[in-house]
């Protein structure tokens, strides 16, 4: 296996084909193959799945040269990445998102290049679709049914026709002009018709230009297009619209873009770009240090669009036998999981892109999905092809982990035994001398039966009684049990096999 040069300022060597083994897990190895098809890790706190498996994956992913993606949600986990980049010799390859803002990124700038286009501003409220997810996760907000998605859809429609008048209009997106326009839309006929309006709202200054493009461009031209198609929405609909839905959703939208508005996460995500995430592919690693616990769930949404929108570029990345694996790596990842990940593993392979999920447990999963959380956790889980199990109280988790190995074949062996035993005698007394006749005797008879029943292999108690957890009194050795799909291990000669992986 020979490593891949690519023409760059600085060359990183690294690893492309999917049989390169990243660990030897049970003397067998684990390729960048199995990585592509992506790891879900779990663990209860102090039971080593971040200093055991997650620390060796992390390594593996450092030394085989690729880059990647990393969300932080505790507070040290930046130092974390920079002690694993400087072990590796990978931290110059290191490029940091945080409160410095040496580094920015420009979610709607980006995401028009990448998804806009003419004719395909509509790609762009899914962007806007996956902050709302964002925010209710981190939010912890539970369902978005009944009333609130009545309001969530009207903020999306309305952005779905702002959109295209911007991207005409100003050449580019901004929350702050999106912020800007609705904010100005006419709330009445009356208003529509005023002089203060027309000359005043940024909204009528939008229209106005859009319209005098369309005019330039002739009637068969897409700013035209544009204008008949959203302008009129603003100019007929908005201003018929009762005040109290309106409101609402106005509401519901501004909430959801405020915190890009201004502070740090506006000058972060909302100025200039000079960190993309196709970066990646260069042997960048991408460390997003707003760590959850710190910055809260404007962090964790900050992180989680970041995420989507480089999901969207490895897709579309064209992947051949020299591309690049990347990873995208997320400890504590309830705070960054939504409905886009389901597409993103479903494609990890075939993109090269290695992704590690680690949390606590199940219900950690279910709590922040919310609404039908099983249904979409376990949608989402079943695409995981490697699963590593920890050290864990958590019932439902172990079960789900006994369940996932499987039942066999087991027997039960009843013995039984059964001792008798007899006595008799007799005798006769003469003058001249006596006799004595006796017998006694014992038996004993054994049964033995063999009934069949099917068990789980590993039970549900094993993975809180019977792993390691790493530490000095364990030698620094922690436990995990390893399922990969489609694999047979040569020690078990089943599916799973149990590993083993050192925190020095």
């Amino acid at each position: 296996m020979s490593l891949i040069f690519k023409r760059r300022p600085r060359r990183v060597p690294y690893h492309a084909a999917l049989d390169t083994p990243l660990l030897s897990i049970g003397g067998e190895k684990w390729c960048i193959g199995d990585a592509a098809e992506a790891t879900a890790i779990f663990g209860a706190p102090g039971s080593g799945k971040t200093s055991g498996s997650g620390k060796a994956i992390a390594d593996a992913f450092l030394r085989s040269g690729m880059g990647g993606l990393v969300l932080c949600a505790k507070n040290d986990e930046a130092a974390t990445w920079r002690a694993y980049a400087k072990a590796a010799r990978r931290d110059k390859d290191l490029i940091t998102i945080d409160a410095s803002g040496t580094h920015r990124f420009n979610i709607l700038d980006y995401a028009a290049k990448a998804l806009g286009g003419r004719g395909f501003e509509q790609n762009l409220v899914s962007v806007m679709q996956t902050m709302i997810e964002a925010t209710r996760v981190a939010g912890d907000s539970g369902g978005d049914g009944g009333e609130n998605r009545y309001f969530v859809d009207g903020a999306l429609k309305w952005v779905s026709h702002a959109f295209p008048l911007l991207l005409l209009t100003e050449g580019t997106l901004r929350m702050s002009d999106l912020n800007r326009f609705i904010a100005s839309m006419p709330k009445s006929r009356d208003e529509l018709k005023s002089k203060e309006w027309r000359e005043n709202a940024y909204c009528s200054h939008v229209h106005f230009k859009a319209g005098e493009l369309a005019t330039a461009g002739g009637p068969d031209s897409y700013a035209m297009q544009v204008v008949n198609e959203h302008g009129e929405f603003f100019l007929t609909e908005i201003p018929n619209l009762d005040n109290k839905p309106r409101s609402s959703i106005e509401s519901t939208l501004t909430n959801m873009i405020y915190p890009f508005l201004s502070g740090k996460l506006a000058e972060l995500f909302c100025t200039t770009t000079t960190v993309t995430p196709e970066m990646c592919r260069d042997g960048k690693i991408i460390l997003m240090d707003l760590p959850v616990l710190h910055y809260g769930a404007t962090g964790a949404v900050a992180q989680t669009m970041f995420k989507y929108l480089f999901g969207v570029a490895v897709q579309n990345t064209r992947v051949d036998r020299k591309t690049r694996p990347v990873f995208l790596y997320a400890d504590e990842s309830q705070f960054f999981m939504n409905g886009t990940d389901a597409e993103l593993l479903s494609t990890a392979r075939s993109s090269k892109t290695c992704i590690v999920y680690i949390t606590q447990d199940l219900p950690t999963y279910y709590a922040r999905i919310g609404a039908n959380a099983r249904d979409k956790a376990d949608s989402i889980l079943s695409k995981f092809g490697t699963r590593i199990f920890h050290a864990n109280t958590s019932r439902e988790t172990n079960s789900y982990a006994a369940e996932t190995i499987g039942k066999v074949q087991k027997f039960h062996v009843t013995r039984s035994q059964s001792r008798g035993m007899s006595a008799g005698g007799g005798g006769s007394h003469h003058d001249s001398g006596s006799n004595y006749q006796g017998s006694d005797g014992a038996n004993i008879g054994m049964s033995e039966s063999t009934s069949g029943f099917l068990d789980y292999e590993i039970p549900p108690d094993y993975f809180a009684t019977k792993l390691r957890n790493g530490s000095p009194k364990n030698s620094f050795k922690v436990d995990g049990i390893l399922i990969r799909n489609a694999r047979t291990w040569k020690r078990t000669q089943r599916h799973w096999v149990q590993a083993e992986f050192r925190q020095k």
